[in-house]
């Protein structure tokens, strides 16, 4: 998710993401207000509050005061949201990650692995000295109410750690660094 410093305003940060439903993108920007979100899907925005009520299952209430209880589910990038009476799924690509994938690619001897959004880290998942393979989670960053785990982009060993656990982070904070593993 791709946090703009630039359109940031004193109620929170401006996040964008793609969601992409049966074959279609839609541009999503979600920001925060208080205890609630500013949701805008392509032309149209809602505010809605969002609640955990359970590991998977969330309580929606939007402006208008419908509330919804819904089931959430996420294998990858891929969302299942189950409503009483449906079940969307849904593709969520996020804008920044497309660009840490190109440089991924050219990072192929390791580097800093950055915070693509701002949050709170929950749990660290690596030590200093380990050796991870590339997906491999690093640790685990909360935003927007979801927690996100962090991977490794490459192979290598965790020489620094930037982060832990319960710290605040904005969206581009250093996290970890991987170091090439020497060869043999």
């Amino acid at each position: 998710m791709e946090g703009e410093g630039s359109r940031r305003s004193a109620a929170g940060r401006l996040v964008r993401f793609i969601a992409r439903h049966d074959g279609v993108d839609i541009p999503v920007e979600v920001e925060r207000h208080g205890n609630e979100y500013r949701v805008t899907l392509g032309d149209r925005s809602i505010v809605a509050d969002l609640a955990a009520a359970g590991q998977f299952i969330r309580s929606l209430r939007l402006q208008d005061g419908t509330q919804l209880a819904l089931l959430h589910h996420r294998d990858g990038t891929t969302y299942e949201i189950s409503l009483t009476d449906a079940a969307i799924h849904v593709d969520i690509t996020d804008p920044l990650s497309l660009k840490r994938g190109r440089r991924e690619d050219e990072m192929d001897a390791g580097g800093v692995v950055k915070a693509l959004m701002p949050g709170r880290i929950v749990r660290v998942l690596v030590n200093k000295g380990d050796s991870v393979t590339k997906g491999a989670g690093l640790l685990v960053l909360e935003a927007m109410k979801m927690e996100n785990e962090i991977q490794a982009p490459t192979d290598g060993i965790v020489d620094r750690l930037f982060v832990t656990p319960g710290q605040t982070v904005e969206g581009g904070a250093e996290l970890v660094h991987i170091a090439a593993e020497p060869q043999s």
